[in-house]
C-alpha cells in the first residue's frame, strides 16, 4: 500500500522549502484533490498553520491571502465594497459547501477553465505574492502563462486595486450549481458619454483564456448610446474545446450574445 506523507510547515520559509521538493504538493481546502487525485504525489503540504488568511482592504487596495476562502471574500469583501466583481463572480460560484473550502490560492494555481475567480483577476491586472523559487510578485496573467511559476511556489496572497468602474460576470451553466462551460468578466468605466477603459475576458476557451481585445478597442471609440450590438458579437475572438464544449461553434455564437448582454446591462445601470 502506498505510503503518503503529510508535512505541516510553521512558517512561510519551512513552506517554501517543502514546495520545492519533488512530488509534495500544498493542501488546504482540498478540492482540487478530487480532480487531481494521488497517485502521483508522495506528499501534501497542511497550510493552515501558516499567516494567510487575512484579507486586508484599503481605501485603494484589496490584499487577499491565499488560504482565504470563496465565502471568506464574499463576507468580508462584501460588506466593505459589495458592487465589486470578485463578491458578484464567486457568490454564485459552486455550492455554500464547496465555497466554505475552495481556497483563492488553490483555485489561481489551479485555474480550471470553470473558475469564477480567474476572469475578475484578470480584469483588475492582479498581481500575486509568490513564495518558493522564483519568489516576488507576478501578474496573475503572467503565472497562468508560464509553467514554471506554478510548478515549485506557493501563492502567498492576492493583490489588487479597489474596483473602480461597472463590472458584470457570467456563468454559462445548465443548473444554478453547475460548473461553467466558459465565464465572461466584463469591466468599464465611463465619462462623458464615452467608455474610457474596458476588460473582456472569457474563461474556458482555449488554451485557457481569451481577452477580447478587438471589443474592447471597439467600444472605446463608440458612443454608449450607440452601441451596435452585432458589430460586438461580430469581433468575438475565442475557440472553445474539451469535453465540457459539446459545440465549439455555438459556444462561439452564445458567448458573443452574453458579452452584448452583459455590456447592455451596465449601461442600464450608467443611466
Amino acid at each position: 500500500m502506498k505510503t503518503l506523507n503529510w508535512y505541516y510547515p510553521a512558517s512561510l520559509t519551512e513552506a517554501a522549502e517543502l514546495v520545492g521538493r519533488e512530488k509534495i504538493v500544498p493542501h488546504a481546502g482540498g478540492t482540487g484533490l478530487l480532480a487531481r487525485g494521488l497517485g502521483s504525489i508522495t506528499g501534501l503540504i497542511e497550510l493552515s498553520r501558516l499567516p494567510l488568511h487575512d484579507l486586508r482592504i484599503t481605501p485603494d487596495s484589496i490584499e487577499i491571502g491565499s488560504l482565504c476562502t470563496y465565502r471568506d471574500v464574499v463576507n468580508i469583501l462584501g460588506q466593505a465594497d459589495p458592487g465589486h466583481i470578485l463578491v458578484e463572480a464567486l457568490r454564485e460560484s459552486a455550492t455554500t459547501p464547496l465555497r466554505n473550502r475552495i481556497t483563492v490560492g488553490g483555485s489561481i494555481a489551479l485555474a480550471p477553465p470553470w473558475s469564477d475567480i480567474t476572469g475578475p483577476l484578470l480584469a483588475l491586472d492582479t498581481e500575486l505574492v509568490l513564495l518558493g523559487d522564483p519568489s516576488g510578485t507576478f501578474p496573475v496573467a503572467e503565472y497562468l502563462q508560464r509553467s514554471e511559476l506554478r510548478t515549485k511556489t506557493l501563492i502567498q496572497s492576492v493583490r489588487l486595486t479597489r474596483q473602480t468602474g461597472i463590472a458584470a460576470h457570467y456563468r454559462h451553466v445548465r443548473t444554478r450549481n453547475d460548473l461553467p462551460a466558459f465565464t465572461i468578466t466584463v469591466l468599464f468605466k465611463v465619462s462623458g458619454g464615452l467608455i474610457t477603459d474596458c476588460r473582456i475576458i472569457i474563461v474556458g476557451a482555449t488554451p485557457r483564456y481569451a481577452r477580447q481585445y478587438k471589443i474592447e478597442n471597439w467600444l472605446k471609440q463608440a458612443p454608449v448610446d450607440q452601441l451596435d450590438d452585432q458589430a460586438i458579437q461580430s469581433l468575438i475572438e475565442a475557440k472553445f474545446g474539451g469535453r465540457r464544449i459539446a459545440d465549439p461553434v455555438y459556444a462561439r455564437h452564445i458567448a458573443g450574445i452574453e458579452i452584448v448582454r452583459c455590456v447592455q446591462r451596465l449601461m442600464r445601470n450608467c443611466r
